[in-house]
């Protein structure tokens, strides 16, 4: 029985393993398809500046480039801080070095994988100060949701400034396509509000709703759907419990995000001065959490490609043209994967005590086999 089990794992990682190439192909191939439209389209403007992609790229401002870095650096630690407080409400104490380290970590991984949904790791970048994953991820999951619901109201009010600033043939030349007599750019930017919204929705539900989490119980127990959610079920009442401590922090969440969005309006502000140009900085502040919408789409890894073409347009319908806008999205994406770097030593970190763990659980595993095995020897 057990040599013939061993055959079908190895068929089961097999097909798990083709799936896993497949659906990362397939992502790769999207990916590259965006950025080819966003070149094209840049390209084609070209015009318009009378300079290169190249050109303009090395014509940036290194000084407010450096700035819109600081801005950067200092809402990773506004972050920390946020999570340590959070934290702190449950009697969790932690390093702010160490914390940063795991924030830069979960930022990193969020920066490959789709709707960011990597930043869901963080709390295992945290396991090496002894953190309940459990309380941990309540923690994230309610932060989450408070920013979704702020970058919400931030979206709505881009797309009020927009319709307000931009005259209407603008939007007709950057946005040429209409349906049901609605610009497609206001169909894009309400579908992005709706998806940040949507996930602000689920993710209030699983913080702070015992009924919804009641609900996801029933389903998960159905037979089909068990063998599919059995190792969340496991978890699932040690994080309600956590998730309600969340709710007492939920102030001092408010306070810090909106602080964060106001330094990540100045980040974005420093970067356009860096390529020259002259938007206003509320202008930033508010087109800032319509585009980062578009990182959250669920098959793209943060929305690689399309938030650059997002971006790319909304700077377009505030008179940049598409060369040094095309820069301003690429650099911008540069800027925040370059820093998130400094998160990369503690993913290997905790990579490799996971490995550890797991190899060490393998080897109790066999030994209990090879135990079993002489046992049974003996009795026949």
């Amino acid at each position: 029985m057990h040599n013939q089990t061993l055959p079908r794992n190895e068929e089961r990682k097999q097909k798990l393993s083709a799936k896993r190439f497949l659906k990362i192909f397939l992502q790769v191939i999207v990916i590259v398809v965006m950025f080819a439209i966003l070149l094209w389209y840049i390209s084609s403007s070209q015009a318009e500046d009378g300079r290169s992609l190249a050109e303009v790229l090395l014509d940036i401002k290194i000084g407010y480039l450096t700035l819109a870095f600081l801005m950067y650096f200092g809402i990773n630690i506004l972050f920390t801080v946020r999570l340590k407080r959070v934290l702190a409400k449950d009697n969790i104490k932690m390093s702010l070095g160490k914390t940063l380290l795991a924030q830069y970590a979960g930022m990193l991984t969020s920066d490959f994988t789709p709707g960011r949904s990597g930043y869901m790791l963080t709390p295992m970048y945290l396991r090496d100060q002894n953190v309940p994953t459990s309380k941990s991820l309540s923690t994230i999951l309610g932060i989450q949701t408070i920013e979704f619901l702020i970058k919400v109201a931030g979206g709505i009010g881009a797309v009020i400034y927009l319709v307000k600033f931009v005259p209407s043939t603008t939007w007709s030349t950057i946005f040429p396509q209409t349906i049901a007599g609605i610009n497609i750019g206001i169909i894009i930017a309400g579908f992005g509000i709706g998806l940040m919204l949507l996930g602000a929705t689920v993710l209030a539900l699983f913080t702070w709703s015992k009924k919804a989490i009641n609900i996801f119980y029933k389903i998960a127990n159905i037979r089909f759907i068990k063998r599919f959610t059995g190792g969340l079920i496991g978890k699932l009442e040690e994080y309600k419990d956590s998730a309600h401590s969340t709710k007492k922090a939920i102030p001092e969440i408010l306070v810090l995000t909106l602080i964060c969005w106001f330094l990540k309006g100045f980040e974005w502000w420093f970067l356009g001065l860096a390529f020259g140009i002259n938007v206003p900085w509320i202008a930033f502040f508010l087109i800032h959490p319509l585009v980062t919408a578009l990182a959250f789409i669920p098959f793209i890894p943060a929305g690689l490609g399309v938030q650059e073409i997002g971006i790319t347009g909304i700077l377009g319908l505030l008179g940049v043209p598409a060369i040094t806008a095309g820069a301003f999205a690429i650099i911008a994406r540069i800027l925040l994967i370059a820093e998130d770097l400094i998160g990369l030593p503690q993913i290997v970190k905790s990579t490799s005590l996971l490995f550890t763990r797991k190899k060490s659980q393998d080897i109790t595993t066999d030994a209990t086999q090879q135990e079993y095995d002489e046992q049974t020897q003996m009795i026949r």
